[in-house]
């Protein structure tokens, strides 16, 4: 037995060194900080306009899979959830493969006429040639009598915590983002007591962590309740006795995807009814959730076949990384989180304050003093190490790159489909990640741009009757590289734009 003994030593040192660490290396320089609770429920729509505060007042949380965005409100945590492969759209629509890769027109036959024009100094013949022949078959808009081929990334739902505590009780609340660690806390004191919420999520076990304790025993009364994206068909049933899965299909291309959750309850009592997880009592709770959807980048895709990028059971990849995740438990994939993320974020450091004095003040005030005229070079450090982290939590081997947004998002649809945009922006997301030492974080990217390869060969011939390959203004996961069906060209004509993402190969 006394190899048992020294077995636990050893991990208890191992932990301990591990916080040691944390504490060392969290730097308030680094911390994103707000001082009053964020509003706790979104308006009634899913159409972003009532969710101002999700933008303003969130903060987002990432690993290139998962991402979420903490809110830190009172009676009920919110937490809106993506898996960045969530996308709408592709070879799986109603109308099938074959319709979804009918994209290009056979224009190539008209560029002869409107070299012509243009010789001929008629600009304004070329313009119309090119407008009528060289846009797409695909609109970008969705329509309710066709099948939304294109696509849009959309939301993976939101979680409610709800907590039995009353907004009017609380006082020296902070809600915090540390860069050094990636950890987003929440602490207030509610008639005496400190309680306190700690989150992240880990790129080795690809789980998102939430952590619900205080500093006196039996206060945590806790219900945990999910709401599902609208445009998705699921069902959350229990997983176990301490634990939820729901198991989902969007309604339009029948991508199946999984959320799954557990929870490790340390005093009091807890329960599995009724869709929610419910918890009385408790000392200290924690909540393990991963997500996964059945997608799968396929680099040559059959055109004929409506599962061309599927490849994934996300009910089995759930379970297996949310079950891990409890059998490592809180202080373990905290300190694995931790060593991962570090070795990226801790690789730069920039100093260009003197001093720190702007740091105690909450983020939201340092940046109305800064707009006033304010010196805060602690806070441009911050703004530059931000655009770090940012990179990190969205882009990580193994996953699609970056789109609009990152990877965080609140609806079912999004400004320009959330999608990637080729003519600059995608490139714009991977400039900073070689000059901020993140090689690393740019191959989802690289992986994207050979993605587009075989599909962009049917565009370059269509299009241009030319050899090689190119891709469109936008893209999507399922190997589009078509112009749209807009046919303004001020925007919807980007021929170069496979020759332009090569470019960073």
């Amino acid at each position: 037995m006394r190899w048992i003994f020294f077995i636990q030593a050893l991990f208890l040192g191992i932990f301990v060194s591990c916080y040691e660490s944390i504490a060392a290396e969290r730097n308030n320089r680094y911390e994103i900080r707000f001082d009053t609770p964020a509003s706790m429920l979104r308006g009634n729509d899913w159409m972003g306009a009532n969710d101002p505060e999700w933008e303003s007042q969130s903060l987002p949380l990432g690993n290139g899979s998962i991402g979420a965005n903490v809110l830190g409100s009172i009676q009920a945590e919110r937490i809106t959830l993506n898996e960045k492969s969530l996308w709408r759209g592709g070879p799986g629509t109603s109308g099938g493969a074959a319709h979804y890769w009918d994209a290009n027109k056979e224009s190539a036959k008209f560029l002869p006429e409107i070299y012509r024009a243009f010789s001929e100094g008629n600009p304004k013949k070329a313009a119309e040639l090119t407008s009528k022949n060289f846009n797409g078959l695909v609109p970008y808009e969705s329509r309710k009598d066709k099948a939304f081929r294109f696509g849009c990334y959309t939301t993976a739902g939101e979680l409610r915590i709800w907590t039995g505590l009353d907004s009017a009780s609380v006082t020296d609340y902070h809600r915090t983002l540390t860069l050094d660690d990636a950890v987003a806390r929440v602490s207030f004191l509610s008639k005496g007591v400190r309680y306190e919420r700690e989150y992240f999520i880990s790129y080795p076990a690809n789980v998102l962590v939430m952590r619900f304790r205080a500093d006196h025993r039996g206060r945590q009364n806790l219900k945990l309740e999910y709401s599902e994206n609208p445009v998705a068909e699921g069902m959350v049933k229990p997983y176990g006795n301490d634990g939820l899965e729901y198991l989902g299909r969007l309604s339009d291309n029948q991508m199946e995807f999984s959320l799954r959750m557990r929870m490790t309850v340390q005093g009091g009592s807890f329960s599995n009814k009724n869709g929610s997880l419910v918890v009385s009592g408790a000392d200290e709770v924690v909540f393990f959730l991963s997500a996964d959807t059945d997608y799968k980048m396929n680099y040559s895709p059959d055109y004929n076949d409506p599962e061309a990028y599927v490849g994934v059971n996300p009910s089995e990849t759930t379970a297996s990384w949310v079950n891990d995740a409890v059998i490592k438990g809180y202080d373990a994939l905290l300190c694995e989180h931790l060593s991962d993320y570090s070795s990226l974020f801790g690789r730069v450091e920039l100093s260009l304050a003197e001093s720190y004095e702007a740091i105690d003040l909450s983020t939201p005030e340092r940046l109305r003093r800064y707009r006033s005229g304010f010196s805060d070079p602690g806070l441009e450090e911050l703004y530059y190490q931000y655009g770090r982290y940012l990179l990190i939590a969205s882009s990580r081997p193994g996953n699609l790159p970056a789109n609009l947004q990152g990877i965080w998002h609140n609806d079912i649809d999004g400004p320009w489909r959330v999608d990637y945009h080729n003519n600059i922006n995608v490139q714009m997301n991977y400039w900073p990640s070689c000059s901020t030492n993140l090689t690393e974080c740019a191959t989802p990217f690289f992986e994207y741009v050979l993605s587009l390869v075989v599909p962009g060969e049917r565009v370059a011939r269509s299009y241009y009757g030319a050899r090689g390959w190119t891709a469109s203004i936008s893209g999507n996961p399922f190997g589009f590289a078509s112009p749209l069906a807009d046919e303004e060209m001020t925007w919807n004509l980007c021929p170069m734009a496979g020759p332009w993402l090569a470019t960073h190969l």
